[in-house]
């Protein structure tokens, strides 16, 4: 069996654009990927820091080599600094571009140092911060590379700039310190880590307490108030069949209004936690979830499910359910949607993947309104299960939400 389609209505593909532009896309929500971007984000001013003091320093001090190389290294390092610039602010994969920016600001101050006197440069101590950099963002291999890259362009330096005044003592401390920082760099990391590390293990348990708290909350709610109202509205029936023509009336409206409070019941217990979910698993729970959103909002829905789909493990199963909660609710309340598209695939290599989609009035996922924590809210659960969480959206053009489980994270 292959992938199964169920629409409300006859609708093509949603997109979230329609070629004015590329979407925004959000910071994913996997820890270390949303490290990487946070500290893109804040090294994009360092760098321009950075660009400044290099074109000071080589506009007011003597140089070996012409003014006009010195300035066409400057040019060339504050658009190498504008490119960073703008693929950080475009997003994509923040783990290529900060191998990318690590390389480019390595390269950028060897430049820098091999117009202005090599290792004795008044700029090489740049190398250091690169190290120190790359320590922080990458683990230890990653951090000995490029160390080991940095001792590389530091003995073209030492072969290669002009006027250089440096000995093979000087290039050997030079070495020593990059070692030297690499290390501390991995020891800052490594505390780093554990601490995202603990940070994520008691958002989980948080998350898991949240369900289990949810399941008997729900289950007592069953137990004691659905089953009242059943004998309640069957004995409502019986009542109103043995009574005389006025009594029968009222008391069939009675009965009729008890079944509508069992059934608001019954689909309270289902957003607490459906017994499906538990039951069935996260396929089977998207389907009721689906049909009960088609009989209930006047939304267009095209839901894609792969039958091939394996069942996942409970709590990622749940969490997947309550990001699709979520990302549903804003479409409804928020975006004005009049067509919504729901897909699930779930394989062993390539893990679970869910898209929701609409073509509502979209935002800017960078500057949302303070009070709005449904982002928050979807991307902690993802987080929480090393799932990575992306969104797409564009004012008037829709918003695309998608969650990434990995394979390991999705295993029965």
């Amino acid at each position: 069996m292959g992938p199964s389609t169920h629409a409300a209505a006859a609708a093509g593909p949603l997109a979230v654009d329609d070629g004015a532009g590329p979407a925004v896309l959000a910071v994913p929500a996997d820890p270390e990927r949303t490290a990487l971007a946070r500290t893109e984000v804040v090294l994009v001013w360092l760098r321009w820091l950075g660009v400044a003091a290099i074109a000071l320093t080589l506009a007011t001090r003597a140089l070996p080599v012409a003014r006009s190389l010195a300035l066409a290294v400057t040019v060339g390092i504050a658009l190498y600094a504008a490119a960073a610039h703008a693929r950080i602010r475009r997003g994509g994969d923040p783990r290529a571009t900060a191998i990318l920016t690590t390389t480019g600001d390595a390269a950028s101050a060897t430049a820098a140092c091999l117009v202005s006197g090599g290792v004795a440069s008044p700029l090489y101590p740049f190398l250091y911060l690169t190290v120190l950099g790359g320590s922080l963002r990458f683990g230890r291999a990653h951090t000995l590379a490029i160390c080991a890259l940095n001792a590389g362009l530091s003995v073209v330096l030492f072969l290669l700039a002009p006027g250089s005044t440096a000995g093979a003592g000087d290039l050997a401390i030079r070495v020593f310190f990059l070692v030297f920082v690499a290390l501390m760099g991995g020891v800052l990391a490594g505390d780093l880590r554990a601490a995202r590390d603990r940070s994520r293990t008691l958002l989980w348990r948080l998350f898991r307490a949240q369900e289990e708290e949810r399941a008997r909350v729900a289950g007592e709610i069953h137990d004691r108030v659905g089953g009242q109202l059943f004998e309640l509205y069957h004995g409502l029936d019986a009542a109103a069949a043995a009574a005389d023509t006025p009594a029968a009336v009222r008391l069939g409206a009675l009965a009729r209004g008890a079944r509508a409070c069992a059934d608001e019941v019954r689909q309270l217990t289902n957003a607490l936690r459906p017994s499906i979910l538990d039951d069935f698993g996260f396929v089977e729970a998207l389907r009721d979830f689906a049909a009960g959103l088609q009989e209930r909002s006047e939304l267009a829905l095209r839901l894609h499910v792969d039958d091939r789909a394996a069942r996942g493990r409970p709590e990622v199963d749940a969490m997947l359910f309550r990001i699709l909660q979520e990302a549903v609710l804003n479409a409804r309340k928020h975006a004005g949607a009049a067509r919504l598209e729901i897909a699930f695939t779930r394989n062993p290599r390539d893990g679970a993947r869910l898209t929701v989609q609409d073509d509502g009035r979209g935002f800017d996922p960078a500057s949302v309104p303070a009070g709005h924590l449904g982002l928050l809210y979807m991307r902690e659960r993802a987080e929480a299960c090393g799932a990575t969480l992306a969104v797409a959206s564009r004012p008037g053009r829709g918003t695309r939400i998608e969650v990434r489980v990995p394979p390991e994270g999705d295993a029965a």
